[in-house]
Parts: structure tokens; C-alpha cells; sequence
């Protein structure tokens, strides 16, 4: 699923659906002016170096990477399940944290944005209850301070989305006075999402 509308989401011009996403997400936030981003799926990432002095942790492999030259957006998604809640060597670090704590890393100087994107509370309690706590950076840092001593600076907006957006997002898309493979990219995405039932249902 995944695969499926964000390689659909790559087709199509930054300015027909990135803005609209960000809205979804991070309501609060105005949405970056710089939407030459490249979007990767599935991405191997390296954990902070700091970390690796308690105990050796694995790359990350984050679903959705969204990156330009100024900004940085990871997207977790779950469809059917729920996060992880800790790794073999640190029980207490969830899935969710461990995104913020990478990303973060990973961004360096440039701001750096988070999201879960889920079905509903109902799949994804956890997930979902993680995401809204991490929205309090104070959460985030406290949990993270013994091996990000910068704080986690460049740390700017955690938020939720549903498929549901996603579905919202690509009808605009297929609607609007795109080109005529962009508008065939997201009416095939859209009708996939919807055949699926996740067009309709959301958190």
C-alpha cells in the first residue's frame, strides 16, 4: 500500500499534493516554501553515533523519507498493525521514538518533522498514543538525553495521518488542472485506496 501511493505521489508535480499533505499533518505548522523534495521509500538508516556507545543498534529502515534541502519528513506507516515498542537492546525504545531520535540525526541543521501514518486507534493505539505524547518535545528529549546532548534542536513538529488523508489528498490531486498523467497517477492511487476502504475511514 505504501509502494503503491507514494510511488503514485512521486509522479505527480510537488505543488498539487505537498502542501496538502503538511496541512493534514502538521495543521499548526505552515507548510515549507521549498517543495523540491525527493520522496524515498524504505530507506536504510544510520542510528545516532552517541547511541552506539551503551550498545549496538542497527540501522532504521524508514518507510516514507520526504527530504529537500532545508527540511526533513519522516512518515511511518502501519496499515494492520500496530508500533514496536522497544528493540532487543533497549525494551523501553518504541518505534515512534526511535524515528524522532534518527530522523533528528539524520536532518542535522535542517528542521526536522515526524508522522505516523495509520488507519484508526482502533489498529494502532500505541502508535498513535506515542505520536501525540512525542508531540511534547519535553517527552522526547528527556527520553533521549543520554546520547543527544544538542537536544534535539532541530526537532520542529511530531503529527498523526490517516489514509483517509492520504485518499483526500490524491482526489484533490486527480481534480485539480494537473497534467493528464498526473490526474491518471492519483485517480488510480485514490481508487485503489478506496477500493480498499480506506477512503472513507479514517481515526
Amino acid at each position: 500500500m505504501t509502494w503503491n501511493v507514494f510511488r503514485s505521489l512521486r509522479q505527480i508535480a510537488p505543488e498539487r499534493w505537498r502542501p496538502a499533505l503538511w496541512s493534514k499533518a502538521f495543521s499548526s505548522h505552515e507548510a515549507p516554501t521549498d517543495l523540491a523534495a525527493s520522496v524515498k521509500l524504505w530507506p536504510s538508516v544510520e542510528p545516532p553515533l552517541g547511541l552506539l556507545v551503551h550498545g549496538d543498534e542497527g540501522a532504521s529502515e524508514v518507510d516514507i523519507l520526504i527530504e529537500a534541502a532545508i527540511w526533513v519528513w519522516f512518515i511511518e506507516a502501519k496499515y494492520g498493525s500496530d508500533i514496536s515498542l522497544g528493540t532487543t537492546t533497549r525494551p523501553d525504545r518504541d518505534q515512534v521514538l526511535r524515528n524522532i531520535d534518527v530522523g533528528s540525526y539524520y536532518a542535522g541543521v535542517r528542521p526536522f518533522y515526524f508522522s505516523l501514518l495509520g488507519i484508526s486507534e482502533r489498529k494502532s493505539p500505541q502508535g498513535l498514543a506515542k505520536a501525540k505524547a512525542y508531540s511534547n518535545f519535553a517527552t522526547v528529549r528527556s527520553a533521549l538525553q543520554g546520547h543527544r546532548p544538542d537536544g534535539l534542536a532541530n526537532l520542529t513538529a511530531v503529527g498523526t495521518l490517516t489514509w483517509k488523508d492520504l485518499a483526500a489528498v490524491l482526489q484533490v490531486a486527480a481534480e485539480s488542472d494537473a497534467r493528464a498523467d498526473e490526474k491518471e497517477y492519483a485517480t488510480r492511487a485514490f481508487e485503489w485506496l478506496d477500493g480498499k476502504g480506506l477512503a472513507r475511514d479514517g481515526v
